[in-house]
């Protein structure tokens, strides 16, 4: 080969070399562009990220109609809200508004519409790209659909010059977020309690202020699990402090979607031994939940580990707080909540030596056993009498035998709502002899002409249960005072 061969040669290896640098450095470059758009910080092997394209997609769903006018969609009445509404209000009318603009009833398009923006990126002409697969619900892909619309609302209201304007606010949510939440301690638990889960595996949470209700866990690759909760109270509202108590009853929100990570692969281990011994037509009154296979039996067991998480971490506040979240699965359809939790913390004293994933066939079996005599106590019929100027007998029928414990009730009014613990001395408390009829007196009510009793709800520690040791349901057995 000659001198000019061999230069030419040379030339086309180096040229070759070169593209096969840029084509990498491309491909390097892709694969980290989401990540670096990002605040990532590590907690342990927790990362917290505060995306913006998440971002985006919760501006732009607080911009519609109905993020503006349900009262539990998006997070509203603070200060960022506020400057958001202020800097987009010229923008209102973008034909991507309506288009996103839905309901409850349209639950699965609003959260694949905000979940799934995690999934993009921008590139170097500020344009969205799909960065992976990841889609929330895969029946729906609202966020996709609307890309070209997504892509011209962003042009025209210069969102990344507002979102990168807005960093310092982003640094200090994801600063307080791992230094106010029981992040490690959460983790720790769960980790030793399921030590089948698979531990290589990356964790992110990832925050929006937006955010107020349809927290979710998903997996957003084959290594990587990710969270999407409500941001804690204390950490978006002046008014609220951030003390242990209230990270403690904050720290739910993250939990009991994070064990979901741990729970479901463990059941999916037990799935036959699940459907042998759990009857979803018995624990189940129309939750929803009954369309997704164990997904029943899951919710209760994650409420229920985090029960234990809070006894064993944080026992002076276990009583309230646990109680606080079985009312809430009580009204959600899952009644038995609080009986579920109890026996699973029966079991768990019963084999110490035994993690959680350890006690599924123990504690199935118990749940086999339980469920055969399982039924939900109800008021059958109350009422109020007035005893004097300012004294009144309350009293109440219950479906089946309660257990004879001092309990509390609420006393709901326009201007407040009282607990108050009704006892033998103080009230005149009566039992007839199978339990099933109650009697009390309440004074001082003639200041709240209008109020309702309430026997199991948030606020009240001492609940009323039957014998079976199932909550009553937050029933009302009032009233207008007579």
């Amino acid at each position: 080969m000659g001198k000019k061969g061999i230069i030419a040669l040379c030339l086309f290896v180096l040229s070759c070399i070169l593209l096969l640098l840029v084509l990498a450095y491309n491909f390097i470059k892709n694969e980290k562009l989401y990540n670096d758009s990002n605040e990532e910080s590590q907690n342990t092997d927790i990362i917290v990220e505060y995306p913006e394209t998440y971002e985006l997609a919760n501006i732009i769903l607080a911009l519609t109609d109905y993020g503006k006018n349900d009262r539990w969609e998006v997070r509203k009445d603070f200060d960022y809200y506020k400057e958001v509404l202020e800097y987009f209000q010229p923008y209102e009318e973008h034909p991507l508004i309506d288009s996103v603009n839905y309901s409850r009833e349209k639950w699965m398009e609003y959260l694949s519409f905000r979940t799934d923006s995690y999934a993009f990126a921008f590139n170097d002409n500020d344009e969205l790209f799909r960065y992976n697969d990841f889609l929330s619900n895969p029946e729906v892909q609202p966020f996709d659909e609307n890309l070209p619309l997504i892509n011209d609302f962003v042009t025209k209201t210069g969102f990344r010059n507002f979102f990168k304007a807005k960093q310092a606010y982003r640094d200090s949510i994801v600063t307080n977020y791992k230094e106010g939440y029981l992040l490690s301690e959460i983790k720790g638990f769960l980790q030793n309690e399921f030590k089948t889960k698979n531990l290589d595996k990356k964790y992110k949470v990832i925050l929006s202020p937006f955010v107020y209700r349809m927290n979710c866990h998903r997996a957003l690759d084959s290594v990587t699990e990710a969270d999407f909760p409500t941001l804690p109270d204390f950490q978006v509202y002046d008014s609220v402090p951030a003390n242990l108590k209230n990270r403690v009853i904050e720290s739910l929100t993250l939990f009991t979607e994070m064990d979901h990570a741990y729970v479901n692969p463990t059941s999916n281990t037990f799935s036959n031994l699940i459907e042998e011994s759990f009857n979803d037509s018995i624990w189940n009154n129309e939750s929803g939940y009954e369309e997704y296979g164990l997904g029943v039996f899951n919710e209760y067991m994650t409420w229920a580990v985090y029960d234990l998480f809070v006894k064993e971490n944080y026992p002076e506040y276990a009583p309230e707080l646990t109680n606080y979240w079985h009312y809430q699965n009580d009204s959600r359809g899952f009644h038995f909540s609080n009986m579920f939790a109890e026996l699973l913390s029966e079991v768990s004293i019963k084999y110490p030596d035994k993690t959680l994933a350890e006690l599924y066939p123990e504690f199935l079996q118990v749940i086999k056993e339980n469920q055969k005599k399982l039924t939900k106590p109800v008021i059958e019929n109350d009422t109020i009498l007035k005893l004097s100027a300012n004294r009144y007998l309350i009293k109440a029928n219950f479906s089946e035998s309660m257990r004879n414990d001092v309990f509390e009730v609420l006393m709901s009014s326009s201007s407040s709502m009282d607990t108050i613990t009704i006892d033998e001395e103080q009230n005149d408390l009566k039992w007839n002899d199978d339990f099933t009829e109650l009697s009390f007196q309440l004074n001082s009510l003639d200041e709240k002409p209008e109020f309702e009793l309430v026997f199991n709800w948030w606020g009240i520690v001492k609940p009323l249960r039957s014998n079976k040791g199932v909550f009553l349901g937050p029933e009302d057995i009032g009233f207008t005072r007579p």
